[in-house]
């Protein structure tokens, strides 16, 4: 009887592998075109992602050296004027002092013409009362 039992679960555990067999060979017929499907549609999604995705970062990189390029020249251009401002700067004090200077000279010039007027006209003062002085005083021949 035990042989007889073992020979039926033998049986039946054959049975149930063929059963099995033909069940999952019947079910990759229904889904394995679908699933092949599944697969080439989603090797062709992750393609057009990585394309994309190079695509996007070619354009970031792009985008990033324009932009730091146009700062870099700015850098340069505020470089460039904040020398010429200092420049400038620098005129513009040295021309301070340029007219500053001019100022006093014209100054000690004005007041050295005045003494130098005011001196020929006591000279003139002078000989004019000298010439009257000889006019009132008879002279002796």
């Amino acid at each position: 009887m035990s042989e007889e039992t073992s020979d039926s679960e033998s049986q039946d555990i054959q049975e149930h592998n063929e059963t099995v067999r033909a069940l999952s060979a019947g079910l990759l017929q229904i889904y394995e075109p679908k699933l092949r499907e599944v697969k080439e549609n989603l090797k062709e999604l992750i393609n057009k992602q990585n394309d994309l995705q190079i695509a996007m970062t070619s354009e970031k990189n792009a985008f990033s050296s324009r932009q730091i390029q146009e700062v870099n020249e700015m850098v340069l251009k505020t470089k460039a004027y904040k020398d010429k401002v200092a420049r400038i700067k620098m005129q513009m004090h040295q021309i301070h002092q340029r007219t500053k200077n001019l100022r006093a000279k014209a100054l000690e010039i004005q007041e050295l013409k005045v003494n130098q007027c005011a001196t020929k006209l006591q000279q003139l003062h002078y000989e004019e009362s000298l010439v009257a002085n000889s006019k009132r005083t008879p002279r002796k021949s």
